[in-house]
């Protein structure tokens, strides 16, 4: 049977989810940064229904150092700041003050560690070639923790189509992008992600399923 990735099941994860590297207790974007703390839930929980998702200011963002990633959670109810640990090339490595972090190659996510049911391992790179050329097949392959803590692995047949220009507001600036739908699946389960590109072709705004306990997160690169 088919399982469609739909929810967004945040847990310990992005709790505590604060700048890390350059910043430090004096500085405004770390005191603004954790302010994020307040609007998170604590692991298991879902979000108050009362309590704000955390607002992340155009402002805020210009006083940050340096790069920085806005993560959404349960359908943008809760929202977090991640800055980069390690670059290598294409990949970049995002990080939370508790050391949560998410990978990624090309802005595609390819590795997860302290959430529910890490992706340990993503091959991705012909998705992001089908999304260069404009749309395209592609495999990708997942790696996720099972219940006994052994890697299960998932290979993916995806399709990677336009969906046309799409303006979108990235923390208060209006971007003008292309929207892409990748719909994969195979015989346990099924998803599509979504990407918006600049004219650049960087992924500037994704929605990606990262594993069946986790669902997707929505990623912003102001």
């Amino acid at each position: 049977m088919t399982t469609v990735w739909q929810g967004i099941a945040l847990g310990a994860c992005i709790l505590g989810m604060t700048a890390c590297g350059p910043l430090n207790e004096g500085d405004q974007g770390a005191g603004a940064v954790r302010q994020a703390l307040n609007y998170l839930p604590l692991p298991g929980q879902e979000p108050a229904a009362e309590a704000a998702p955390f607002v992340v200011t155009r402002a805020m963002v210009d006083q940050l150092p340096g790069d920085v990633m806005v993560v959404e959670a349960y359908e943008g109810t809760s929202r977090a700041l991640m800055v980069p640990a390690a670059i290598n090339l294409n990949r970049v490595t995002w990080i939370s003050e508790d050391e949560a972090s998410i990978t990624t190659e090309n802005g595609i996510v390819i590795a997860t560690r302290g959430f529910p049911r890490d992706l340990m391992a993503a091959s991705v790179i012909e998705s992001r070639r089908a999304l260069a050329a404009g749309g395209g097949n592609a495999v990708r392959t997942h790696e996720t923790l099972s219940d006994l803590d052994q890697i299960s692995t998932e290979v993916l047949q995806c399709s990677i189509n336009s969906a046309g220009p799409e303006t979108i507001q990235i923390v208060e600036l209006d971007v003008f992008t292309q929207r892409y739908e990748e719909q994969c699946q195979n015989e346990n389960l099924s998803f599509t992600n979504t990407y918006w590109l600049d004219g650049s072709g960087q992924i500037v705004r994704s929605r990606q399923a990262i594993s069946p306990e986790l669902g997707f997160l929505v990623l912003d690169r102001p």
